[in-house]
């Protein structure tokens, strides 16, 4: 599974430069008090996952950030400068020669993407600005590989960067495993930022796609082909959970009704609501937008989840008469389920009851996570087995003058911190949480 190994940051509004952070494989908590940059942390780790910075349009900024995966290691250097004087239009660059049209452009952003398939082969380079784009192949310029030069502030800018080497790798290693690879450390999926309050419920039941930049978190929706044949095929999948989509697949027939509806049963993460709101069931259900008839069949296109839950005293409500804590807990569940591997949330335990906590805790164990809270339960569920585990699970967040400025200033635990912490983890019967605040940490 893919993780985000670190961050470092040269220029970012008022965060101070040179900032860099290592991020633990587990958890990873955001301390600090309110207005310390907590959640425009998450926002920015989830803009680097998903590779999309959109919401850092118009504004200068220099990141550099690290992702590890199955036998790849990528590193992304992007920066945006804002020019005195307009910039021209960006154009295609094919290789090296189309610096020749560069001359006296202003740049406003580069690109950069270094490459390593497995740690001991050589690293591919690709190097994109909006007059030019060149790849290095193990040190090699390839001048006749064309890199695409778009906007790169869109999302899927950095797999057509890199489409080009990962095709030379797929010689090598096979398609499938360069495929599996693609989509652990590329492909956006689910991640992207679970917000403090209901903005996450009412993105997964929105039937309009749409999608919030800062969060990086799209509407769901479904696309797919049904023959005539009644053979099946989806075309696109936008967080949809992957039980949906392999149900689709094999029941082609279930896509006759304008509304499908599947039980909890047939949904792990529905399930897993049912059981702590003690309901007695519940459906998912499909809201179909569109429908294009072609020659071979139809193209249907669903968007938004819509959920029906029946009471033990039989009767049936809507999402819509779900409380706030059930709201929050369902959207978190369905997050999880189409976020399998990395998790950003923003206070996540709001609304929720005591075992909600424990319960979403216990499905984070064997992910990496991104978590904020400003209550103590969520943080005295935490485990740590060494210093240097405490080191890189906490991210101290600040606020501190520099040359009479205010600033940000995020960093990790000194070893010094850790160490002090660990041995008071391990010796004395105190809560993390109790732990923190006796050492001004929290």
């Amino acid at each position: 599974m893919a993780k985000l190994k670190r961050l470092r940051i040269e220029r970012f509004r008022g965060v101070a430069p040179g900032t860099e952070l290592v991020f633990n494989d587990t958890f990873n908590v955001l301390l600090g008090q309110n207005g310390t940059g907590k959640t425009t942390l998450l926002k920015l780790i989830a803009m680097a996952l998903a590779s999309n910075f959109e919401a850092l349009r118009g504004e200068p900024f220099a990141l550099e950030y690290e992702i590890e995966s199955i036998g790849l290691n990528l590193t992304v250097s992007v920066r945006n400068e804002l020019p005195e004087q307009a910039v021209p239009e960006p154009r295609f660059a094919h290789d090296a020669r189309m610096t020749r049209h560069a001359e006296g452009a202003s740049q406003t952003w580069s690109y950069d993407a270094r490459v390593r398939f497995h740690q001991h082969l050589p690293e591919h380079h690709v190097s994109v600005n909006p007059m030019r784009a060149v790849c290095f192949v193990a040190g090699t310029l390839k001048d006749e590989m064309a890199v695409p030069v778009y906007d790169p502030f869109q999302p899927g800018f950095l797999g057509s960067a890199v489409a080009k080497v990962f095709d030379i790798a797929a010689d090598k290693f096979g398609s499938q495993w360069l495929l599996d690879v693609w989509g652990d450390a590329l492909s956006n999926g689910g991640r992207g930022r679970f917000d403090e309050a209901s903005r996450a419920f009412e993105q997964m039941i929105q039937e309009s796609p749409r999608q919030d930049s800062d969060d990086c978190i799209d509407s769901p929706t479904l696309l797919v082909a049904k023959r005539n044949d009644a053979q099946v095929t989806v075309l696109q999948a936008t967080r949809i959970p992957p039980a949906v989509i392999r149900l689709v697949k094999s029941n082609p027939t279930w896509l006759d009704s304008k509304s499908p509806t599947i039980p909890h049963t047939e949904l792990p993460f529905l399930g897993e609501a049912v059981a702590l709101f003690q309901c007695s069931g519940a459906d998912l259900v499909l809201r179909l937008s569109s429908k294009r008839v072609t020659n071979l069949g139809e193209e249907l296109l669903y968007g938004g989840l819509a959920f029906t839950f029946t009471l033990e005293d039989g009767s049936v409500i809507t999402h819509n008469a779900l409380s706030y804590g059930q709201k929050r807990l369902l959207s978190f569940f369905h997050y999880l389920a189409v976020s399998e591997d990395i998790v950003i949330a923003d206070e996540l335990v709001n609304g929720l009851h005591y075992d909600w906590i424990e319960a979403c805790l216990r499905r984070l164990v064997d992910r990496q996570s991104f978590l904020t809270s400003q209550n103590p339960l969520l943080l005295d569920f935490l485990p740590f087995t060494s210093a240097d585990d405490v080191r890189r699970s906490f991210i101290l967040c600040r606020r501190e003058l520099h040359e009479g400025r205010p600033r940000t200033a995020w960093a990790n635990m000194d070893e010094d911190m850790a160490a002090a912490f660990f041995r008071a983890y391990r010796t004395e019967a105190l809560q993390v949480s109790e732990i923190l605040r006796t050492k001004g940490l929290w």
